[in-house]
């Protein structure tokens, strides 16, 4: 409830009391004077009724005589200390929070005509804007939950009747609240859990301070049956990793249509009920480890899917595993870990008490008879597992018109059904997408290319490849602000302000973009089994250099010298470079020239990569502040991971124009025929939608993440040497290129004669 309230199930309940121009119950008198107003009595009345025991309890104890409150209680004083002591730690607990949390209430919200975005809670030591979470009305009647634990010693009976009443007070106080617009359901339920937590943490410090330790010890220690870790272990599936599926399924069926989402809800459930009832067949320790993978899998889908929007499809899943040590420590954090451990340990816990306890199958008795009860025993849970997979299909059934449309309209849906979905996609890419660093054989696409173009002076052509810079924070593609200060000054610039992204990960578009089979006929395996372009250059007689402050190249470098940056104290502190490390880089590159040769260097830059967007520039380099640190961007306001992803942007704007410097001076000193080509491999979604960093199935992926930008640049004796017509070249890039472009497009500006070579994807050639 704190870091996930249902904002999508609040908007649908609250819905049908708001009018589209306001909330009709609002103006109503009974609402106004009697629940809200006149039901606040009755917690004060009882307030100061136990104040009065109390005070006699203790003018009695002096005259020496039994208090009046002693007939029912062996302790009245300690008991009704415990009820005020309750009733006002809740309510101040819940005054403390709505004013320090910044929730705003539905009256004040966008969906309902206010001005106000929905966000969950997050805490602070001051006051704040907003004042509606947890709410304080319901509050009223849950607070009295201190009746319950004050009477369930001595009085057990009369306990249920305090815990009815203080149930129903404060549903009936958080009820009106809510047709009034001032709360939402999840306010009123977090009302409720923070208040019984609160006087059950009081009454067991009070009364149950000698047992608590030994009772938190047995309920975590205790066997637990196979149907009670099945059905406990099936709910966790359902109501925890299923919710990032429920909010989906509720925007795409509509808000009206809460009867569909619990009903298909309750169809997982029942399956996922089935699956563990046949797993439980296995003997218990196989089962017992195959549930607990389950519920690290399902945690680590549920953690990507809250925090980042993240769909564990195969794709994401291999670009999950491609991830190195670098990158990986980038998404831990306090609150990452957290929310995984929440997550993951009940149904780890019950993964380790399934079936503890139990007599053992292989008890006394002839073997036959063994057999026998094996079998029975087999025979019930393939028929318990029968019955729940019918209930579960037979409710999809129910609901099947609604449900096949949902399903069609957005087949990555069926990507979010967890734990299973994480399960499935790690299956699938370990049995059947080798990763593309993987030493193989590559076939050989082109054994005779040839440098038509022979210079007496040498070539240094330098091709980019930039990490996770999407256009729309590139201010040469019409961002408003200056995240290219330098690159918007540098003469003869082509700028392609958008280029189709092959892909939404490296794992992907790095290996299609250096490929000459395109995502106009995309084969991933077959990309993988082909040599790539550095290798058709080294072939054609160029000097090939491929150099990675990356994860690796993905299997494009592996037919050319490949190694990491020089690290340099400047660029690289504690041995993690900078992108701009590689102006020394390619400086020395350009020292080392020789005469009539051609030397292509490739280089992989580090970029905007996230979560860490902040790492990617130095401190006395950075322009916009405040910055997101935090791992979990979704606790950060947009406007700081903003921040930080364009600092990234203008030290990839800084390398590059010191790049083009570079080159320009080889040029002007020496002769060098100098040019380069920068591109990035794929964009990042920063908050919109809910979405963050990249790797989103490719037929769903929004412009933020497949919108890339690319430059060029050409000396003038690299034009006038390989015949690029710059200012054609320039008018090509004001329409919208892809990355199927680069492949032929590297090969047309260095007239290398290949018969991969495709002209009408040089954009050397216009159209």
């Amino acid at each position: 409830m704190v870091f996930f309230a249902p904002h999508s199930l609040d908007v649908a309940i609250s819905k049908p009391f708001f009018n589209g121009s306001s909330w009709p119950w609002y103006g109503v008198d009974l609402f106004s004077t009697v629940f809200h107003k006149g039901l606040k009595a009755v917690p004060i009345v009882i307030a100061l009724g136990a104040i009065g025991f109390l005070v006699e309890a203790v003018f009695a104890r002096r005259k020496g005589r039994a208090p009046y409150a002693a007939r029912w209680f062996s302790n009245p004083e300690k008991r009704l200390l415990y009820l005020l002591a309750g009733m006002a730690a809740s309510v101040l607990l819940v005054w403390w929070l709505k004013g320090t949390t910044g929730v705003s209430c539905p009256w004040d919200a966008k969906p309902f005509g206010g001005n106000r975005i929905i966000v969950d809670p997050s805490f602070s030591l001051f006051f704040r804007s907003g004042n509606c979470w947890p709410a304080g009305h319901a509050g009223t009647g849950f607070c009295l939950f201190s009746l319950y634990f004050m009477l369930r010693d001595e009085h057990p009976r009369a306990a249920r009747f305090g815990f009815a009443f203080a149930m129903l007070m404060g549903i009936l106080c958080g009820t009106t609240r809510l047709m009034q617009g001032a709360h939402f359901a999840s306010h009123n339920i977090a009302t409720m859990l923070i208040d019984w937590l609160v006087c059950a943490g009081i009454y067991a410090q009070m009364f149950a301070r000698g047992t608590i330790n030994k009772n938190i010890r047995a309920a975590f220690t205790s066997p637990m049956g196979l149907p009670a870790a099945i059905v406990l272990t099936a709910l966790w599936w359902t109501f925890v990793f299923d919710i990032p599926l429920a909010k989906q399924l509720l925007e795409r069926a509509g808000s009206d249509q809460l009867l569909f989402l619990f009903g298909t809800l309750a169809a997982f459930f029942f399956v996922g009920a089935a699956l563990l009832t046949l797993m439980s067949a296995l003997p218990k320790p196989l089962f017992r480890l195959m549930a607990a993978l389950f519920a690290l899998c399902g945690a680590t889908g549920f953690t990507g899917a809250m925090l980042y929007g993240v769909i564990f499809t195969p794709d994401m899943v291999r670009n999950f595993i491609a991830t190195d040590v670098r990158e990986a420590s980038q998404y831990l954090g306090v609150r990452t870990t957290a929310i995984f451990l929440f997550a993951a340990v009940p149904p780890l816990w019950a993964a380790w008490l399934a079936g503890r306890g139990a007599k053992g199958e292989c008890a006394a008795g002839s073997r036959l008879a063994r057999l026998g009860k094996s079998l029975k025993t087999g025979a019930k849970r393939t028929l318990g597992a029968l019955v729940f997979l019918a209930m579960g299909v037979g409710i999809i059934f129910l609901n099947f018109q609604t449900f096949a449309g949902v399903m069609r309209e957005d087949k990555t849906l069926r990507y979010q059904i967890a734990p299973v979905n994480v399960i499935y996609s790690g299956i699938r890419t370990l049995a059947t997408d080798a990763s593309p660093d993987a030493k193989r054989v590559r076939a050989v696409v082109d054994p005779t290319p040839v440098l038509a173009t022979k210079s007496e002076k040498p070539t240094l052509f330098v091709v980019f490849v930039g990490e996770t810079t999407r256009s729309a924070n590139w201010q040469l593609s019409g961002y408003e602000r200056a995240t290219n200060p330098k690159l918007s000054t540098v003469k003869d610039l082509i700028s392609f302000p958008r280029v189709a992204a092959c892909g939404t990960s490296t794992d992907v578009s790095l290996p299609c973009m250096m490929n000459r089979i395109g995502r106009s006929d995309y084969d991933r395996k077959r990309i993988l089994a082909e040599e790539a372009l550095p290798d058709v250059l080294k072939r054609a007689g160029a000097e090939v250099l491929w150099i990675d402050n990356q994860s690796g190249c993905k299997g494009v470098c592996a037919g050319v010298p490949s190694r990491r940056p020089t690290a340099d104290d400047k660029n690289c502190p504690d041995g993690v470079c900078y992108d701009a490390v590689f102006t020394s880089e390619i400086a020395r590159a350009a020292a080392d020239l020789k005469p009539g040769s051609t030397t292509v260097l490739f280089l992989h830059m580090y970029g905007s990569h996230g979560p860490a967007y902040f790492k990617g520039s130095p401190d006395e380099r950075k322009v916009f502040r405040p910055e997101c640190t935090a791992a979990d961007l979704s606790s950060c306001p947009i406007e700081d991971i903003r921040n930080a992803y364009d600092n990234s942007v203008i030290e990839t704007d800084s390398v590059l124009a010191d790049a083009i410097g570079v080159l320009r001076k080889a040029a002007e000193e020496k002769g060098v025929n100098t040019g380069m080509l920068w591109v990035s491999d794929h964009g990042e979604s920063l908050g919109e939608n809910g979405l963050f960093l990249h790797g989103a199935p490719y037929m769903m992926a929004p412009d933020e993440q497949l919108v890339v930008p690319m430059v060029m640049w050409f000396s003038d004796a690299f034009a006038e040497t390989y015949g690029v017509d710059r200012a054609a070249l320039a008018e090509r890039a004001k329409k919208d290129a892809t990355h199927e472009h680069l492949y032929s497009t590297v090969l047309g500006l260095l007239n290398v004669e290949s018969k991969t070579y495709r002209k009408a994807f040089d954009l050397t050639e216009g159209d």
